[in-house]
């Protein structure tokens, strides 16, 4: 890691995941802290501690808010931390720890069948917090809270970690465990989508998309740099899962792209948040920096070779001088770029010398979706999250439900709608979910669109993803319109609270 120049690229931390406790559930007989396996660790853990902190790395540890360890056999021989947590806390102070990754297995048993739980849970404050203040007591003052998005059931209904991980941790994991592959990016990435967008994320609360994969088998190269771009953006702890004394000139220059980091570490700590879905075409992301520039994402989703585009009017922006950070390549007052891109490929792009666009907000014409046509089995619902009260669902599925909404008035045959949704269906690993559902939209009877809508929370009761926007086309200027919403193929659409276009 130093001698590669990983360490003066900024990867200051040294992280131990599962692995490092006795094989055996069994603790120090003094401390009560969970002994160190060592047969795999002979002088114990203190000695590469040591070795780390003397070329200047961070310490970091992991343990689990379980009866056991997460492992890579089940049931896991090694013991977590629920209910010792202050004995392990200064078991990791002793090794001079300074970042804790704590994990979820086992939180109700030692069981094989209570490894992984998923399902919602009254319990994760309690069980995590234990475990921050013991961590306070001792000095150490990071921790992620590592629950893989699963909901809490909180007095006032499900919600996600990004709405009760604050104050008893400096970072939480957005979603279930990176494995390999592009589609696993993914699920991941879709359900970063709500999460950048809650306004909850920023210093001393980040959000952890997991691992990196870069250098890992399961991707392509340009696959590799998407993911790496993404998670720079949206501010997740970078770190790096691979043998790096192995990795490749190219995949080096990519893990040490100063450019890309320097977003990561940016002091305003704000992720970018997605601007438009064009399904199964590409995505547009932007976000703050601290000194006024705006970081863009855009991402190829047709998994192609092809020219990939943005026109800055979409960001907001009249005009700006651009470096594109994975090739280094700049302009200057422009108003657009493009660049041919592989599969899964992106342009990311740091703006500068910024002059914003002048163009005022369009006034928009809502529909209701529960003034709509529910059809097929669809069925209105109350909804206390959404506008009027109400929410239109089961649209799709095995009947084919479908709502239609008419007598719409809109000034544009072509734009882009605005839909506010609820998608609480959380996907997680060694699945084949990817935190989004599919739609079929028509407008005025024409052939349907599919579009992706993303993962919007957790709670179907509140979690409305407002201002969601669709590229529709053909509406008709001069007279009404219709809008029919059904499922794509046997799966189910979101659920929708109201749709919008422009007056």
């Amino acid at each position: 890691m130093a001698s590669r120049g990983f360490l003066a690229a900024g990867y200051k931390y040294i992280q131990v995941d599962c692995g490092w406790g006795a094989r055996d559930d069994s603790r120090n007989a003094s401390t009560g802290a969970i002994n160190v396996d060592t047969a795999a660790f002979p002088n114990g853990l203190q000695p590469i501690s040591q070795l780390a902190r003397s070329k200047g790395f961070i310490w970091s540890m992991y343990s689990d808010a379980g009866v056991r360890m997460c492992d890579a056999v089940s049931p896991s021989p090694v013991a977590g931390s629920l209910g010792h947590e202050a004995a392990d806390a200064a078991f990791f102070a002793s090794l001079d720890t300074q970042y804790l990754k704590y994990d979820n297995c086992y939180a109700d048993g030692p069981a094989a069948s209570q490894n992984a739980p998923k399902t919602a849970r009254t319990d994760f404050p309690t069980r995590f917090g234990a475990m921050w203040k013991a961590l306070q007591n001792v000095g150490i003052s990071g921790m992620l809270v590592c629950q893989w998005g699963t909901p809490y059931s909180s007095p006032t209904g499900l919600e996600g970690p990004n709405d009760w991980t604050g104050g008893i941790s400096t970072s939480f994991r957005l979603a279930d465990d990176i494995v390999t592959g592009f589609s696993n990016v993914y699920r991941i990435y879709n359900e970063a989508v709500h999460i950048a967008k809650s306004g909850l994320i920023g210093p001393g609360h980040f959000a952890d998309a997991d691992l990196l994969e870069v250098g890992n088998p399961g991707m392509t190269f340009d696959e590799q740099a998407t993911h790496f771009a993404f998670w720079a953006m949206v501010k997740s702890a970078l770190m790096i899962s691979t043998d790096v004394t192995a990795l490749p000139t190219q995949t080096v220059a990519l893990l040490q792209n100063s450019d890309l980091i320097a977003i990561n570490q940016d002091a305003a700590g704000k992720p970018i948040t997605l601007v438009q879905r064009f399904t199964n075409d590409h995505d547009v992301w932007i976000g703050d920096l601290s000194n006024g520039d705006k970081a863009v994402l855009v991402v190829d989703l047709s998994n192609k070779t092809r020219t990939l585009s943005v026109d800055f009017s979409i960001l907001g922006i009249a005009s700006a001088s651009l470096k594109n950070l994975l090739d280094a390549s700049t302009a200057t007052g422009v108003s657009s770029y493009s660049k041919s891109v592989n599969a899964h490929g992106s342009l990311a792009l740091r703006l500068s010398s910024i002059k914003s666009a002048t163009a005022s907000a369009p006034t928009i014409r809502w529909s209701e979706a529960e003034a709509g046509v529910p059809g097929n089995g669809a069925a209105k619902a109350s909804c206390s999250g959404c506008s009027g009260g109400s929410k239109v669902g089961n649209l799709g599925g095995s009947s084919n439900g479908t709502l239609t909404l008419s007598n719409i008035v809109t000034s544009q045959a072509s734009q882009s709608v605005r839909f506010d949704y609820i998608n609480g269906e959380v996907g997680f690993a060694f699945g084949t979910a990817e935190n989004e559902r599919l739609a079929s939209v028509s407008v005025n009877g024409k052939a349907p669109v599919t579009v992706s809508f993303p993962l919007s929370g957790y709670n179907w009761d509140k979690d409305v993803y407002a201002n969601y926007l669709v590229q529709l086309s053909g509406f008709s200027t001069t007279g009404t319109n219709t809008i029919e919403i059904s499922g794509s193929g046997s799966g189910y659409a979101p659920d929708i609270d109201r749709v919008g276009v422009v007056a």
